[in-house]
């Protein structure tokens, strides 16, 4: 028997699960049911699991005589969105939809437990299955689930994810060596003063003005002060006045987020960030104050891991449907782990055979169910032939 006999055998099971996770979606920390549904499936399986109090699920499936062990995170939580998508199977949580992909990739660690378990005896690295909760909301569950006793006593030596990506077709997926993701912080700044009549700036400060020379000033910090050949982006996409067109606000409020690939100019640029915005806001007559909360940190792929993986990857699928990465801004805490532990996180394609799937984080977003087979397979020839 090979994975692929066994997969064929169970992927009508497999995909059951995938439309009832999709149909049941819960928003990040509120992942009781997804939590109990995904325990109960695993405690069917020759395996030791844990449930943490955050509602993250792991199992720990021990290999014979293996000295060391293998991590596999997949995400609980979905998205506060109003699914639009015409599956047969749509969300039942009104406002709440899986437009991330993570019932996708629940599924693809699930049913690569129901797999790997027949081939038990045949494991060379034992292999810790995390189901992490609140992957979508600053903190995040990483670092939940890397405190627990349960993660420590059963530490992996390296660590794998996967993610849906609507840019490759179901049965390709795509590796990035190095840098590949960016750390990801939210920025606030309140601009305030005191207020007044618009036909009469000369009383007070222009707080929307101010703000604006804020916003500008800002910008030189990506094209004047980050190297040119580090990777980032400071944005700000949210300006709240809570005003009229005749009323000078008291408070004026910037929402926006920063992303980098470089820890040490992350911490340069918050406090670039927050010297800019007051001294520009004061010379203006206002006051000013930034909050900056910290995200996600940046993840560099380990380049011995991830070459090994796509081997496999390439045999396993053919080298036609294995694709090389650019860079990404978008920021996961699957950085937490890769901090602590040699990582590789690899892109899943979604897209039909004609190339189209809605992009994610939008209601449409609907990955193509034959992505299901193509990541447990990969998955499961990674965690069964890898000698790392």
């Amino acid at each position: 028997m090979d994975i692929q006999t066994i997969l064929s055998e169970k992927l009508s099971e497999i995909q059951s699960h995938y439309k009832h996770l999709h149909a049941h979606p819960e928003l990040s920390f509120e992942e009781t049911n997804t939590s109990a549904y995904i325990k109960s499936q695993l405690e069917k399986l020759d395996l030791e699991v844990h449930q943490l109090p955050q509602n993250a699920v792991l199992a720990f499936l021990k290999a014979p005589n293996a000295e060391k062990t293998i991590g596999l995170r997949a995400e609980l939580d979905a998205l506060p969105l109003v699914e639009s998508t015409n599956a047969p199977y749509p969300s039942q949580n009104r406002g709440k939809m899986h437009a991330c992909g993570h019932d996708l990739h629940m599924t693809c660690a699930l049913g690569t437990t129901m797999v790997l378990s027949e081939f038990k005896d045949q494991l060379t690295n034992n292999i810790l299955f995390i189901f992490q909760h609140g992957e979508e909301k600053i903190p995040g569950g990483a670092q939940d689930v890397i405190n627990s006793a349960f993660f420590k006593s059963h530490k992996p030596d390296l660590m794998i994810a996967l993610h849906s990506f609507p840019d490759l077709k179901a049965g390709e997926v795509g590796f990035r060596e190095g840098p590949y993701m960016a750390s990801a912080d939210e920025i606030d700044i309140h601009i305030k003063g005191p207020g007044g009549h618009a036909a009469m700036p000369h009383k007070t400060v222009d707080t929307v003005v101010t703000a604006a020379h804020v916003l500008v000033a800002l910008q030189q910090i990506r094209s004047r002060f980050i190297p040119a050949e580090t990777p980032g982006v400071l944005s700000f996409g949210n300006v709240v006045t809570n005003s009229v067109m005749n009323i000078i606000p008291k408070e004026v409020k910037l929402e926006g987020t920063f992303r980098i690939m470089d820890e040490t100019w992350r911490k340069k640029v918050h406090y670039r960030v927050k010297e800019i915005a007051n001294h520009t806001a004061q010379s203006m007559g206002a006051e000013c104050e930034v909050v900056i909360r910290h995200g996600y940190p940046s993840i560099a792929n380990d380049e011995s891991i991830t070459k090994n993986i796509r081997n496999i990857a390439e045999n396993t699928l053919g080298k036609e449907n294995v694709f090389d990465l650019p860079l990404r801004m978008t920021a996961d805490d699957f950085g937490y782990y890769a901090h602590e532990i040699p990582s590789t996180y690899f892109r899943l394609g979604v897209a039909d055979e004609s190339g189209k799937c809605a992009g994610l984080h939008t209601p449409e977003f609907l990955p193509d169910l034959k992505a299901i087979e193509t990541g447990v397979k990969v998955l499961s020839e990674v965690l069964l032939a890898s000698k790392e």
